[in-house]
């Protein structure tokens, strides 16, 4: 899972570094992120899921 994590995340610098200027950059940045997060977020839905079951047992 991580390093699907990781690749998205270089792509995702990769093109911050890349864009034409500073306001798309930042759009890319904090749209960019918050699709990493997304991403994060549901792929650690499973694991959370067992965390939660464990604690309750």
């Amino acid at each position: 899972m991580y390093i699907v994590l990781f690749a998205c995340a270089y792509i995702w610098i990769m093109m911050v570094v890349t864009a034409p200027s500073l306001f798309k950059g930042i759009g890319v940045f904090v749209i960019g992120g918050a699709l990493i997060a997304l991403v994060y977020y549901l792929l650690d839905t499973p694991g959370r899921k067992r965390r939660r079951a464990a604690e309750e047992d």
